[in-house]
């Protein structure tokens, strides 16, 4: 399996059932110009990696055109009878991880590290060393049946050990060996088969060789079931706009949540964007954030404060274990479990943990370092600034409680908050008891 835009953009719409950025035979793609420039927040994606190899590769290919190969009748197996298994196939399949492409473009042979791979047909090396997605390949353009057709062989660790761009070959001859390089997730041989050469017409490699009396399946120890799924269950890894078409320009339909559940068809992707249904909404989500299955949501550390003047944090949840050190009013722990059932909660605090009882820890630092105070006139307005000119927030009726968040000032003010609403009273009209 292999990750990258060179798949997803040679899958075309649709995961490759309209071909429409193909690129002249003879030539390397040119990078996709699909991904948005600048989208919003939620459905920008990080930095692409283009599938066009690099400069070096795309010398080594020009070199390489000097060399014609010439018409070829003997067709092999890329790795010996008895040596892989058959894993994934080509064709339309659901998106196995993240970014990767909806049309599988090859055939993955899975084998042991260092397998030796063999060229399929006599031909000419048109590229090889370093790309993105496969990590490393080698391709050979060879003339079967009076058309130039290219071999792609991805995931070795080195593409230029046996070989090198303009050199001839022939088949059977070794010219790499498996490797796990790029996105792979375990040593396998991506081969790939082009009509008209590479970037003219993708073909299934089991059908084409098979056509020329080579069986891939006979060959294999193994292989799995080759089973198109009906449809496909994605998840969004983060809030994205769901839009009506495969650009950042087009309108924006729904925002999906984190998690939220896409539903697809095997091939559904057209570039970077995936075809999904959310709900009743059918439209289009940026790649990066679609994922096979639910991503794992963080939830925020509970963090409580000292409310009395003195907490012993203690070595287990009892009154008779070894007390490690004293905690002061207003001093932040974490909490490393839920409260138990006897009042005692583990928690972390300034490079200890130990235990300490729950009933003595607020929610905030501000209760924890104020104790909520009471309105002690029958009418006392919260005013918006420490001044009696200032707007009235709210008016407050005796026996409010208000939650203190500052000492009081030296001219008698005090900020509260109370119901939502955060303001100035004058102290003095404050008590300490319902």
């Amino acid at each position: 399996m292999r990750r990258g835009r060179r798949e997803s953009v040679r899958g075309g719409l649709l995961g490759g059932l309209a071909v429409s950025a193909l690129v002249a035979s003879g030539t390397l793609p040119a990078a996709a110009q699909d991904a948005p420039v600048t989208p919003p927040a939620d459905e920008r994606a990080p930095a692409v990696v283009a599938d066009e190899p690099a400069a070096s590769v795309r010398a080594a290919t020009a070199a390489a055109s000097v060399a014609v190969p010439v018409e070829t009748k003997k067709v092999v197996a890329p790795l010996a009878s008895g040596a892989y298994r058959l894993s994934s196939y080509y064709g339309p399949r659901c998106i196995p991880v993240t970014g990767a492409s909806a049309w599988h473009l090859g055939q993955d042979l899975a084998a042991a590290d260092g397998t030796p791979i063999r060229s399929v047909t006599d031909g000419v090396v048109r590229a090889a060393g370093a790309v993105s997605g496969f990590g490393q390949w080698v391709v050979v353009d060879s003339v079967v049946d009076g058309r130039r057709v290219s071999f792609v062989y991805g995931h070795m660790w080195n593409g230029t050990k046996y070989v090198k761009a303009g050199q001839r070959v022939t088949a059977g001859q070794h010219i790499a060996d498996v490797g796990a390089n790029g996105f792979a997730t375990g040593p396998h041989l991506h081969l790939e088969v082009w009509v008209y050469g590479y970037g003219g017409t993708h073909v299934d490699p089991l059908v084409w060789l098979r056509n020329r009396s080579v069986s891939l399946s006979a060959g294999a120890t193994a292989h799995l079931a080759r089973i198109v799924p009906t449809g496909c269950t994605y998840r969004a890894t983060t809030r994205v706009n769901l839009r009506t078409w495969t650009s950042t320009a087009s309108r924006v339909i729904r925002v999906v949540p984190t998690n939220g559940t896409l539903r697809s068809q095997p091939g559904a992707k057209s570039g970077r964007w995936v075809h999904v249904t959310y709900g009743s909404t059918t439209g289009w989500v940026y790649d990066s954030y679609v994922s096979p299955s639910a991503v794992k949501v963080s939830t925020p550390a509970t963090i409580r404060y000292v409310a009395v003047a003195s907490l012993v944090l203690r070595a287990s949840a009892s009154t008779s274990s070894t007390a490690l050190t004293s905690l002061s009013r207003g001093t932040a722990v974490t909490y490393v479990g839920s409260v138990s059932s006897s009042g005692w909660v583990k928690v972390t605090t300034e490079g200890r943990t130990g235990y300490v009882a729950a009933s003595y820890l607020a929610t905030t630092r501000e209760k924890a370092l104020y104790r909520v105070q009471y309105v002690d006139v029958s009418a006392l307005n919260l005013r918006a600034t420490p001044s009696t000119s200032a707007e009235v927030v709210v008016r407050l009726v005796e026996g409010t409680a208000v939650q203190p968040l500052g000492l009081v000032s030296a001219n008698g003010w005090r900020k509260v908050s109370v119901s939502g609403h955060t303001g100035y009273v004058a102290a003095k009209y404050l008590r300490s008891t319902p």
